[in-house]
């Protein structure tokens, strides 16, 4: 015989609602506190749920380190803290990149590329490689200088004009002219005014890229995707759609990897 009636698993099965709703509380509590500190009557008129309810969840949170206190109010404890470090150690930037780049691969038919800063260089970590028979050489683990490619610069959008102008007369053999230089200065303030590298190679390969920085949890740049062809496939009448795409996938890589900051519409 079946001792549980029909009473009991309804009463159970309420009870698994209840928690649900409680769980997401205190859920919604801790996207409030990421913001900044904030007073349980400030989260629950917020939240719409009483100042019981509320006090109640925090002290539960506060109880498990989730939260700490402050003059304040409430904001992130301890194990949130924690949390958040051990989540960036262990993101695969390629594992999460990829399915992204596969689909701005089959929109664009293009390669596509994602790579990181290493110092004065920029290391390739990945590639889609396109559907055009004439496909960039540029493999997986390629170093360059980090002045010198469309990925690098995207990588260099946060540094300073003095950053730029060292690694550029680095990547140019320590010998490059007064020009050149305000030249290559000039050209990344247009890079970080749009938030987009516009890539001509100076090595006379003809090859184009267009490359977007990806940004982590914290705003940094830790990534960054383009794609590259060569100049007759990547033209002037297609770089601002394409832009768009790669600016895309950007945005949609950097969500993925905890970056909440703006996004364009």
């Amino acid at each position: 015989m079946n001792g549980m009636t029909m009473a009991d698993s309804d009463e159970k099965q309420e009870q698994g609602v209840k928690g649900t709703q409680t769980l997401m509380r205190a859920l919604d509590i801790m996207d409030e506190v990421i913001d900044g500190p904030i007073r349980a009557a400030d989260l629950a008129r917020k939240l719409g749920m009483s100042k019981t309810t509320a006090h109640r969840l925090v002290q539960a949170l506060r109880s498990r380190n989730y939260l700490s206190v402050t003059r304040e109010g409430f904001a992130l404890g301890p194990k949130l803290l924690q949390l958040g470090v051990l989540a960036t150690e262990q993101i695969d930037y390629v594992r999460v990149a990829r399915p992204f780049m596969e689909l701005l691969s089959d929109r664009t038919g293009f390669c596509v590329f994602v790579g990181k800063r290493e110092g004065e260089y920029s290391r390739h970590l990945d590639r889609v490689t396109g559907t055009q028979r004439l496909r960039v050489a540029t493999a997986p683990g390629d170093r360059r200088p980090i002045a010198e490619t469309g990925l690098g610069k995207a990588l260099l959008l946060d540094e300073d004009e003095a950053g730029w102008e060292r690694l550029y007369i680095e990547a140019r053999g320590g010998k490059p002219s007064r020009a050149q230089i305000d030249a290559y200065l000039k050209d990344m303030r247009e890079h970080k005014a749009r938030g987009t590298v516009l890539h001509d190679s100076e090595l006379g390969d003809g090859v184009r890229s267009i490359a977007v920085p990806i940004r982590d949890a914290k705003g940094n740049i830790c990534i960054a995707i383009s794609i590259a062809s060569a100049a007759h496939y990547l033209t002037d009448a297609l770089r601002p759609g394409l832009a768009e795409q790669v600016v895309r996938a950007a945005e949609q890589i950097s969500g993925a990897v905890g970056y909440s900051g703006p996004r364009r519409a």
